[in-house]
């Protein structure tokens, strides 16, 4: 099984292939180095609000007040987003979600997006395409948990994880893309995406805890 990644009604020229890739990349998998994952760049899991703010102040250049707050009320989460005008190798703007936890108040996830601002033109499919392929062989390049790592596989009518691993401890990573249409074929069977409802987008989720999040709950009893 392949799945190829498409815009409209075609094939881009490159035609990503992401599961046949698989094979070539796995065949490279001896003295690869481990990856943990402990946050973004210098934000690391477990860091207060306040110390996740100096942080990208620092990394960044921005000020303080870039600095969006915002509450999940679903999860009892809280949210610090910034905004930057470019993050390679995404194209265009980015918008990097620091996570604090619902318990803990320290940072639990960092989600990294490309794509969200459409004030002028929509990303362009193949570009987000193209630098999710990059980041999926990145990743790749990494040794991981035994048997936790995927690629190219559809986890939406229009969204695909490119890459997915979980180290040797609590942590997970995934590299998504989102807003495109794409084929799957399955022996001599080929299925076709629908059309997206929305622009392309590319998501890294950089995930703590993958077994247990901190984020709010209802006991089991209580109702």
């Amino acid at each position: 099984m392949y799945v190829a990644a498409c815009r409209g009604g075609s094939l881009p020229s490159f035609a990503v292939v992401l599961l046949a890739l698989v094979s070539g990349w796995a065949a490279q998998a001896q003295d690869r180095p481990k990856y943990e994952v402990t946050g973004f760049r210098d934000a690391r899991f477990g860091m207060t609000e306040q110390e996740v703010r100096a942080v990208a102040v620092k990394s960044f250049g921005i000020k303080d007040a870039d600095i969006k707050s915002a509450p999940n009320p679903t999860e009892g989460t809280t949210g610090l987003s910034v905004r930057l005008p470019s993050l390679d190798p995404g194209p265009g703007p980015a918008t990097i979600t620091y996570i604090f936890g619902y318990k803990t108040k320290r940072l639990i996830q960092v989600n990294v997006l490309w794509g969200e601002d459409t004030s002028n033109l929509p990303a362009d499919a193949n570009a987000i395409i193209g630098a999710g392929t990059r980041l999926a062989r990145y990743f790749e390049g990494f040794t991981w948990r035994k048997d936790a790592t995927r690629f190219g596989i559809p986890v939406g009518d229009n969204t695909v994880a490119l890459f997915a691993g979980e180290d040797e401890k609590k942590g997970a990573l995934r590299v998504l893309v989102d807003g495109i249409k794409y084929q799957k074929q399955d022996g001599d069977k080929t299925t076709t995406s629908p059309e997206p409802k929305g622009p392309p987008k590319l998501v890294i989720n950089y995930i703590a805890d993958r077994e247990n999040p901190d984020v709010a709950t209802i006991e089991p009893g209580k109702f």
